[in-house]
């Protein structure tokens, strides 16, 4: 014995009451594959980037006569020597913007372009009309 379907039933309904109108309602598609829309977005992130003084650079007579006043001294001249500056660079960041869903519905395969993952089975709108 056949099953009927709920489609066969609602086309049933239509032609029995002599709708003129389309038919509408919701059903749920099994959901066969989701593939994330991945789009690379570029934001500027800006760091501080100091240059280090080259300690060979030191002349013999900045050494002081002691170690201490050597140690403070060389301190202070190598704060007043490392240059730093700001540098902003473009860093790629990637972003899901939306999901690929392949369904199948009635014995159709099709693709939609939704905001979200809709799991194992998605709501579809099912439209019966009669043909002209």
């Amino acid at each position: 014995m056949k099953t009927i379907t709920q489609a066969e039933v609602l086309l049933l309904v239509w032609v029995i009451s002599g709708l003129a109108n389309a038919v509408e309602y919701q059903a749920y598609a099994p959901v066969l594959n989701v593939e994330p829309i991945v789009e690379t977005r570029y934001e500027p992130v800006t760091r501080r980037v100091c240059t280090e003084p080259d300690a060979t650079e030191r002349e013999f007579n900045e050494i002081a006569s002691t170690i201490g006043e050597d140690i403070r001294r060389q301190a202070r001249l190598w704060q007043q020597q490392r240059r730093c500056r700001n540098v902003t660079e473009q860093r790629a960041r990637e972003h899901i913007t939306g999901y690929r869903v392949t369904y199948r519905y009635g014995g159709e395969t099709d693709t939609a372009r939704l905001p979200y993952d809709p799991g194992e089975r998605m709501p579809v709108n099912v439209n019966l009309s009669p043909l002209h």
